[in-house]
């Protein structure tokens, strides 16, 4: 009984915990200056293939709004992403870079239609507090 008690009070804790952090702290959980996340299929319904300017915005409010929980006031897009096909044959190529006030992100999609960011922090915007 203590335990599950212990356990319904952390399980209650982590979404204070989650909102306590900051937008950027979220973004970079395992090193300072670069991270690494992706949407799943299941968490993205956008169907645009290859990716576009629009859904690469999407997508990035996706993962910053939805799936890391980051205030919509912590972000903004510095100007329309820039997208580009790499590979001409190949739709999964396309490839979409997104400047932000934290930094930018490189966002492509796979063949599975999981949408892949690669975060890297601008060193104009500080050395997070961690």
């Amino acid at each position: 009984m203590k335990i599950s008690l212990a356990l319904l009070v952390l399980l209650g804790t982590l979404p204070t915990f989650a909102q306590e952090m900051t937008c950027l702290e979220k973004i970079l959980t395992y090193s300072r200056y670069s991270g690494l996340h992706y949407l799943s299929r299941d968490e993205w319904s956008e169907s645009a293939d290859p990716l576009t300017v629009q859904s690469a915005r999407a997508a990035l409010n996706s993962l910053l709004g939805g799936k890391l929980l980051c205030d919509t006031n912590e972000y903004e897009v510095k100007g329309a992403p820039v997208c580009t096909t790499l590979m001409p044959d190949i739709p999964q190529s396309n490839v979409c870079y997104i400047y932000t006030n934290l930094g930018y992100f490189v966002v492509s999609k796979d063949n599975g239609k999981n949408v892949n960011f690669i975060f890297s922090r601008d060193n104009r915007f500080g050395t997070p507090s961690r």
